[in-house]
């Protein structure tokens, strides 16, 4: 075997590797976060759609509506993963994307929706429309470049202050991720 192919079959292994890790990262957060959870089941066999395992909470109540609080806990769970991979293996691979994709929407929806950002306030911004233009679809939206910017920011902000707590959080149970993942 070439030491280009040791170098892939390398990086291959530490992808499976991290799996176990990154499903500890979501677990951890799910039980320590009081709003969110608990955990009721955690596996790494992969789903066949694109996920290589799941951390399922177990909803103990039926909500019609969230609390702020709420969505931030659910953001700091759903980037769990990724600080996980980040703290274990100094490196992050491709499977966070959808988490990453999960937690950046509840927080544009946060700021968009919900009227849940101090700096852009209690307007609905969410009302893009999709034009049709030829031969495609565009996207209109009933603000401006500058308001643009500021839920840019906002959105960013929330996701950043989650992650770090999320990354202080399981910084603190380190320990326990590594329990969690040998288990896994």
């Amino acid at each position: 075997m070439t030491s280009q192919g040791i170098y892939y079959l390398i990086r291959a292994l530490v992808a499976l590797v991290a799996i176990p890790f990154h499903e500890a990262g979501h677990a951890i957060l799910f039980h320590l976060l009081p709003d969110v959870g608990p955990v009721y089941t955690v596996s790494i066999i992969p789903t066949g759609v694109g996920a290589a395992g799941y951390t399922m909470p177990l909803p103990e109540k039926d909500e019609m509506f969230h609390t702020k609080g709420q969505m931030l806990q659910e953001i700091i769970v759903d980037l769990g993963g990724r600080v996980a991979e980040e703290l274990i293996f100094e490196d992050v691979t491709t499977g966070a994307s959808q988490d990453i994709k999960q937690a950046t929407s509840l927080a544009k929806s946060m700021v968009t929706k919900y009227g849940m950002s101090e700096d852009v306030g209690l307007i609905c911004y969410d009302d893009e429309e999709e034009v049709f233009i030829g031969r495609d679809l565009g996207h209109t939206r009933g603000y401006s470049e500058s308001v643009a910017t500021r839920i840019d920011g906002e959105i960013k902000r929330i996701v950043d202050e989650c992650y770090a707590k999320a990354r202080q959080m399981i910084r603190e149970h380190e320990d326990v991720l590594h329990r969690c993942a040998e288990l896994l």
